[in-house]
């Protein structure tokens, strides 16, 4: 139990600080955003420019375009927020903007209304159909000037700010439909269409994009996002903490900050599994215990996006069980990029020297970069290695420790508050396993 809180408190609570599964809307609860959000803010001001958000998988780019997109939207109506598919053209993007900048109706479609009057003899009859579709048919807009002149009316109609959120870009396949988008975002800037638009997509889209056309860099503001600081991770774990009234000590949010590796969903999905894990205990609780902790890893290794689980489970279900802890090498260490010699360390650190040799881990590495392990690592330079995503470190970390492992101890080098936000370091000759009850009563009573 937390206090008094009935169930539907703690959750109207908790879901007002935590968001793991949607977009973060309120500038309130974007922590460690705020360089890029006044970049955003500034950029907005400048007449035809179009913002592109561009980041790692997971890093929050969509919560940073639909806050800011709902700061700067007019009052009177809600920014359009749009995400691509593969089957995305620029025909079908736009008749979506003006299906709901002209009628806004329900998410994701627009509504038809067709009627007819028949009289007879002083007889009126009306007849009507409603139907609903999924997007405006793309033959509405036949060419690119047609799409600008058509937003220009409307944006000369609606007299307001208008923002409209283009999320997910790097999924449209077609590289003729990314040309058309290139030469779409020079007319914005050109013509000055009085609507704001905010592309979102990983960096690779973003350098497509801007092949496409020459000049369209001068009608851009490219926003980096990276992984969260630790100040930022931290911000989110005792904001929700102070919130429901309890309060997380440093071991437990010390572990969650690591884990997390800079990307704010694991942070919320760690914290929200953690809470409900002390609303359900029957004793009351001001702090979470070692199992509490526990039980929210395993619940949150289960809640954690399907692919990533493929992939890790593709990769290490081998006859040698010891690709895994190979893997959790590779992971234990802030740098994102890493060569053959620091990954061994690494794995000497965690396992031993007793275990594989130098010649063995290489080769393990080597054959997870393959097919037969989903690419889960690749390689821009012999000897080095990373995460073919940035976003699977993570999730790599959440499994270590689910198994007693600790990965990611080198707090004091990747914080940004120096070595206040470090503990004790346990380094064991024969590996290193994660926190015991006993460790943490030690922590909490060093005496």
């Amino acid at each position: 139990m937390i206090g008094n809180l009935q169930r539907a408190e703690f959750a109207e609570i908790l879901h007002a600080y935590l968001s793991p599964t949607s977009p973060i809307q309120s500038q309130e609860h974007l922590y460690g955003r705020q360089r890029q959000v006044r970049q955003i803010e500034q950029a907005l001001c400048a007449a035809g420019r179009s913002i592109f958000i561009y980041g790692d998988r997971g890093v929050g780019k969509t919560s940073l375009a639909q806050t800011v997109a709902y700061a700067h939207q007019a009052a009177k109506h809600d920014p359009v927020l749009l995400a691509c598919t593969p089957q995305t053209t620029f025909g079908s993007f736009i008749a979506a903007v003006l299906a709901d900048l002209r009628e806004p109706t329900r998410a994701g479609g627009s509504l038809t209304i067709h009627a007819a009057k028949v009289g007879f003899k002083g007889l009126g009859v009306e007849l009507g159909r409603t139907r609903h579709e999924d997007a405006a048919s793309e033959d509405t807009v036949p060419d690119l000037n047609g799409a600008v002149a058509a937003l220009l009316r409307v944006g000369a109609a609606r007299n307001e700010d208008t923002v409209v959120v283009i999320d997910e870009f790097d999924r449209i396949s077609r590289d003729s439909e990314r040309t058309q988008f290139a030469d779409f975002i020079k007319q914005i800037g050109d013509r000055r269409i009085p609507i704001r638009f905010v592309f979102c997509g990983v960096s690779e889209s973003m350098q497509k994009l801007l092949g496409a056309h020459g000049s369209c860099y001068r009608y851009l503001e490219g926003v980096e996002l990276r992984g969260l600081s630790y100040d930022a991770r931290f911000e989110i774990i005792d904001s929700a903490a102070k919130a429901l009234g309890v309060t997380v000590e440093d071991r437990p949010r010390f572990r969650i900050a690591a884990i997390s590796d800079g990307f704010p969903h694991y942070v919320h999905l760690m914290c929200e599994k953690l809470f409900w894990q002390m609303l359900n205990d029957p004793i009351v609780c001001t702090k979470p215990t070692i199992d509490h902790y526990r039980e929210a890893v395993a619940e949150s290794v289960m809640g954690i996006e399907q692919h990533l689980k493929t992939t890790y489970e593709q990769a290490v279900m081998k006859d040698a069980p010891d690709y895994e802890q190979v893997l959790w090498a590779v992971a234990d260490h802030a740098d994102f990029i890493r060569n053959t010699e620091s990954i061994y360390e690494s794995y000497v650190n965690l396992f031993g020297p007793d275990q594989l040799d130098r010649q063995t881990v290489v080769s393990r590495l080597n054959t997870l970069k393959g097919n037969s392990c989903g690419h889960i690592l690749t390689s821009m330079k012999k000897g080095w290695y990373q995460f073919r995503e940035n976003i699977m470190r993570g999730y790599v970390r959440l499994r270590a420790e689910e198994k007693g492992f600790e990965l990611a101890l080198d707090y004091s080098a990747a914080s940004t508050s120096s070595t206040s936000l470090a503990w004790p370091i346990r380094s064991a000759r024969r590996g290193r396993m994660g926190t015991t009850p006993r460790d943490w009563e030690r922590i909490k009573n060093p005496s």
